[in-house]
């Protein structure tokens, strides 16, 4: 499947331009890159600040479910599951469509713990009950737009409800 493709802004949800995306400096290895809140959240105010961590470690075939372990500590805003063969450019675009669904659920009131990845892991690393969200980000570059697909893990009922990893 290619990077990118050239495609009409209508098929997409999102929309980037390419200039506007965060500097990320994840290097060639495998793991999770976690977005820290400095401060806790102030009632006031519809967002929150998102200090950018390094990269924890973690071993691919347990990568998705430690981002959602990680993901529900309570200095813990945002975190990406960054595989070694992810293209910089879908990093990047997956850490501002977690940005942009942190700010869209405050605002909303809504649990706002996001895990996004730029690569879709495999089937065989996915906890049980765990589902992948596609989302299509049209991504702008002077005269040039591309599709780039990201995806958002989503959490299993058990974690919703706050309960034990089934057996």
């Amino acid at each position: 499947m290619p990077l990118v493709t050239a495609v009409a802004a209508s098929t997409a949800d999102w929309e980037f331009e390419a200039g506007s995306l965060p500097d990320l400096r994840v290097g060639y290895h495998d793991g999770l890159i976690v977005g820290l809140l400095p401060e806790p959240l102030d009632p006031s105010s519809d967002s929150q600040d998102l200090l950018l961590c390094d990269v924890m470690d973690v071993a691919p075939d347990v990568m998705v479910g430690a981002s959602l372990g990680v993901v529900q500590l309570s200095t813990v805003g945002l975190v990406m599951v960054h595989l070694r063969y992810t293209p910089v450019v879908r990093s990047q675009v997956a850490w501002a469509v977690g940005i942009r669904l942190r700010r869209q659920r405050l605002l909303a009131g809504a649990d706002p713990r996001v895990v996004v990845t730029g690569v879709r892991p495999s089937a065989d690393l996915m906890p049980p009950g765990v589902r992948l969200v596609t989302y299509s980000v049209l991504l702008r570059d002077r005269d040039t737009a591309s599709l780039i697909e990201v995806w958002e893990v989503e959490f299993p009922s058990w974690i919703v409800a706050g309960e034990p990893l089934p057996s």
